[in-house]
Formats: structure tokens, C-alpha cells, sequence
């Protein structure tokens, strides 16, 4: 594995547990002293990341992560953050905070009630179905990158407000990925079942939820 593919699969297992101003020191460390080092230094690193309490109760779960991320797929790494060698903190898009419009916070809510409606296994399996088809919506790298990054991990920040025909392609796409599995009849119940179960948030932010679909 090369140091660009090991650096995002480091950031991949780090990223639900650091913040900004803990993340690039960290990446920073592991360049410098442990990306050359097998993967039993980890334990090292890991115990040098955990700088606060909080960290430091769930290390055995951090080092859980990164050993996870090291052995993923490419696909389903977060985007490389690139080299944090002398940085202080983080300063890349995913740092800064979005303020989400109606339609992109409905289509996260609707999206995670479809998600939370099936098994962890299959769940993975709708999320790989939609990275493989991201290319079909002619996002910008940019975007296509970040829109990766919240679904691998979806701890993150949404990158931006998407238009909303971007939005009812991603809608579109869980669907047809929910029929490949379910079949049509259970994948428009569960479909059914999510759009009732956000239907008075989207009355709130005085959005037609019915435009996602």
C-alpha cells in the first residue's frame, strides 16, 4: 500500500474520532514517525493520539477503526487529506460548517430513515451502490469527493447544498438499490415508511417533501 492510500485509510479510521484541531497533528505524527512502521505500531500511535481523557476511553475502539480502514477497499476510503506535515490544524472544505438549506436537511433525514430500516450489512451494500453510480450525476470532483466522504462517513459535515435535481438522483438511486435487494413491493413500503416518518420535519421547514421523490 502506498503512502498516499495509507494516509487515507488513517484518516478514514481517525475521522469519527478527532476534530480539526486534533487531526492534522495526528496525520502529521503517523507521516513522520509510523507510516513506514508495520501494523502493529498502530497501538503506539494510537495511545500518542489520545491526548484527553475522552480519547483516551475509547482507544481500543480507535485502533479498531484504523485497523478496519487499512484492510477496506479503496472505494470506501474517505478522500486523501494530503500531507499535515508542519500544519496545526486542519483548514480543507470539511472543516468548515455548511448551513444546510430545507431540501438537503430532508434529504439527509429521509436518507438516514431508509438507511436505519435495514440491516448494517445491506446498508453498506445501498451506500457501495450509490459510490459506484456518483459519476452519473456529474458532480465536480470536488463535490463527487466530499459527497464520498459523508457517505463512507456520515459523522461529517454535508458538503453543501446540492440542487435539487442532484438530490432526487441520490433519492432515486437508494430506491433502485433497495429494489435489487427487497424487491419493489418492500423497497416502496420502506420508501413509504421513511417519507411518513419525516413528513413533519419537512412540514417545519416548509418544504414539499414529495419533490425528493
Amino acid at each position: 500500500m502506498d503512502l498516499v492510500l495509507k494516509r487515507r485509510a488513517i484518516y478514514t479510521g481517525l475521522k469519527p474520532f478527532l476534530n480539526a484541531a486534533e487531526m492534522a497533528p495526528a496525520l502529521s505524527m503517523w507521516e513522520t514517525e509510523f507510516s513506514s512502521k508495520p501494523n502493529y505500531a498502530l497501538a503506539n500511535f494510537v495511545t500518542r493520539c489520545c491526548t484527553t481523557d475522552a480519547l483516551r476511553r475509547i482507544r481500543t475502539q480507535i485502533l479498531s477503526a484504523l485497523i478496519a480502514a487499512l484492510e477496506s477497499p479503496e472505494s470506501l476510503l474517505l478522500s486523501d487529506p494530503g500531507s499535515q506535515v508542519g500544519r496545526l490544524t486542519m483548514s480543507d472544505e470539511s472543516a468548515r460548517e455548511v448551513v444546510l438549506d430545507a431540501k438537503n436537511s430532508i434529504f439527509i433525514a429521509l436518507s438516514t430513515q431508509l438507511w436505519a430500516a435495514v440491516d448494517e450489512l445491506t446498508e453498506k451494500s445501498i451506500i457501495d451502490f450509490i459510490l459506484r453510480n456518483l459519476a452519473h450525476l456529474k458532480l465536480s470532483s470536488e463535490h463527487a469527493n466530499s459527497l464520498k466522504d459523508w457517505f463512507i462517513n456520515r459523522s461529517t459535515k454535508f458538503p453543501c447544498n446540492f440542487e435539487l435535481a442532484t438530490l432526487q438522483k441520490l433519492i432515486n438511486l437508494n430506491y433502485i438499490a433497495l429494489c435489487e435487494y427487497y424487491g419493489p413491493v418492500k423497497a416502496d413500503r420502506l420508501l413509504s415508511q421513511a417519507t411518513h416518518a419525516v413528513e413533519a420535519e419537512a412540514i417545519q421547514r416548509q418544504f414539499n417533501l414529495h419533490d425528493l421523490l
